[in-house]
């Protein structure tokens, strides 16, 4: 849920204070890198991104949106078109693309209101066509969309529809039709099995879960749920299929969040996982063809010090746990590459990590980044963590966006990421990236990219401490470190006003809540007022420095 809990914030003020919270062990070997937290230049919506997927340097994206615009330019500004609930871009230039599919619903009459993600017509009439969900074909050939529109280029396309990836055109025959929401797509060769709110398929009955053949024919899959799925992921090799959402019950069987069941039958298969608590809703999943998933979830009542918010990790062929991160903040969505859990989320409260506590200088991290593999244990006993459980590294990956507009009503910022290995693509709700204005979109790249926009130390970084000793004359100069969006080491470097190099330099590691403080005595100091200020390099070579501080005689 969006609002935080006092009460575990003060826990965590109170393990810091008792000096017992560490970083979990093992969390200092070498770790994968995640890609560079500079923001790159990406189209913009006038609305929410709820779903991306990447197909080779295309990036297709699906949400509640009617207009698409350049990045750096204003609601209503230059370059400004029309984009219906669907849009393209190139991943490495960031231009959008001339697909322009038109996503619609027909109209309806309801005097309740069918949330914010409908549009209303006025007199109780209303059109629900947003996109929940884009998923790419495993050989790339095809892109699924789901949610819940009826209808794509004035064509009959209920919930589900197929575009052909090489020329973006709607695929005929494709068109089963799904009585109700569509939220959750995963494609294998020959099936697409779906996920959502819907109570059946082809006009026969399907709870929640079906699946169709990539040509569209209904299959026999057919297990069932209490309440809505938000993530489907197939894994064939394992003859399983992971299903996360708000249910407690899959085929008639106690089973909360997250389960696993037969890819061709849908009957359940053995699973030991088990959601901390009733209320805790898996919100996405991703493997990385390593016989692990990786999931987030949010939990709809907030109100208990235990609850899964934050991220996980199974065993495919058992659910057998890997670890949890133990982290308060709803997530939205998670993707992995190159050994790393990229997050979509607001993370705050991860003592179980020593990360983010509570009221910190980071409200809300709403993207993160974890290590796939264990790191260590956790070093508290933290929400649903308990000291000495395996836990990941948290990775130095720190940009960041606001919550979105000041209306939203959920103000999530981040809903979608989506990752390679050069780039990672982010969608959501926010109106802001790293303090600049961006609106729902954004994309950041590895080192390897020759674009990529680097995030080194940050502001404020502020004087150092200047104070000359009596009788020596030496100047001693003390000053606390500043820390970086993508690096934890810092090479400090000690510079006197007039000198033509730094006079001494150090490399200290730190986080946004843990900061070091460093002090050096200048034994050569010359007479009379003398200036000194610091400089902070990363090891990427970006740069700051600090305000002057100076001696008084």
């Amino acid at each position: 849920m969006l609002r935080r809990s006092r009460r575990v914030g003060a826990a965590f003020v109170g393990i810091l204070g008792l000096g017992l919270l560490t970083a979990p062990a093992g969390a200092a070997e070498q770790q994968p890198q995640p890609v560079t937290a500079g923001a790159l230049p990406t189209p913009q919506t006038n609305g929410i991104v709820l779903s991306m997927a990447i197909v080779g340097d295309t990036v297709y994206a699906g949400g509640h949106f009617s207009k698409a615009r350049p990045a750096g330019v204003s609601p209503g500004g230059a370059g400004e078109v029309n984009r219906d609930n669907l849009l393209a871009f190139d991943i490495r230039t960031g231009q959008l693309l001339d697909w322009s599919p038109s996503v619609t619903s027909t109209a309806f009459e309801s005097s309740a209101d069918p949330g914010p993600l409908c549009d209303s017509l006025g007199e109780n009439r209303w059109r629900c066509d947003t996109v929940f969900n884009v998923t790419a074909s495993p050989d790339e050939s095809r892109v699924y969309v789901g949610g819940d529109f009826d209808r794509i280029n004035d064509r009959w396309r209920s919930r589900v529809a197929s575009f052909d990836a090489a020329d973006r055109t709607l695929v005929d025959g494709f068109d089963p039709t799904v009585a109700g929401r569509v939220r959750a797509l995963s494609v294998t060769e020959d099936t697409v099995y779906m996920g959502g709110a819907f109570d059946s398929v082809d006009g026969t009955d399907r709870t929640r879960l079906g699946a169709v053949s990539t040509t569209g024919e209904l299959l026999p899959w057919n297990p069932t749920v209490d309440a809505t799925v938000h993530s489907i992921s197939a894994v064939p090799e394992q003859r399983r299929t992971l299903i996360g959402g708000a249910f407690d019950n899959v085929n008639g069987q106690s089973h909360s969040a997250l389960m696993a069941v037969d890819d061709t039958t849908g009957a359940n298969v053995s699973w030991q996982w088990q959601a901390p608590t009733p209320e805790d809703v898996v919100t996405d999943i991703d493997t990385d063809g390593n016989g692990r998933a990786y999931f987030g979830a949010y939990n709809w009542d907030a109100d208990g010090a235990v609850r899964f918010e934050g991220r996980g990790a199974v065993r495919i062929d058992s659910g057998a746990t890997v670890w949890m991160d133990g982290c308060y903040g709803d997530t939205q969505s998670v993707a992995v590459s190159e050994g790393v859990v990229y997050a979509a989320s607001h993370t705050h409260s991860c003592a179980a990590l020593g990360a983010f506590p509570e009221d910190g200088s980071i409200d809300y991290q709403r993207l993160s980044a974890e290590s796939t593999a264990v790191a260590g244990t956790a070093a508290a006993n933290p929400n649903h963590v308990t000291e000495g459980d395996p836990v990941p590294a948290l990775l130095p990956w720190l940009p960041n966006t606001n919550g979105g507009p000041a209306d939203s009503p959920w103000q999530n910022g981040t809903w979608a990421i989506e990752a390679g290995s050069d780039y990672v693509v982010v969608g959501g709700e926010f109106t802001t990236v790293n303090g600049t204005p961006q609106q729902s979109l954004t994309r950041f790249a590895a080192r390897s990219v020759p674009e990529a926009v680097n995030n080194g130390p940050q502001v404020p970084f502020r004087a150092p401490d200047v104070r000359r000793q009596w009788p020596s004359g030496d100047v001693t100069i003390e000053w606390t470190g500043t820390w970086d969006a993508q690096n934890r080491a810092i090479r400090y470097e000690v510079v006197r006003v007039g000198a033509s190099e730094p006079i001494h330099t150090v490399t200290k590691e730190s986080w946004p809540w843990s900061r070091p403080t460093m002090r050096f005595t200048d034994t050569q100091a010359p007479d009379g007022s003398t200036e000194y200020w610091i400089r902070a390099v990363d090891a990427d070579g970006a740069a700051i420095g600090s305000p002057r501080g100076s001696t008084d005689w």
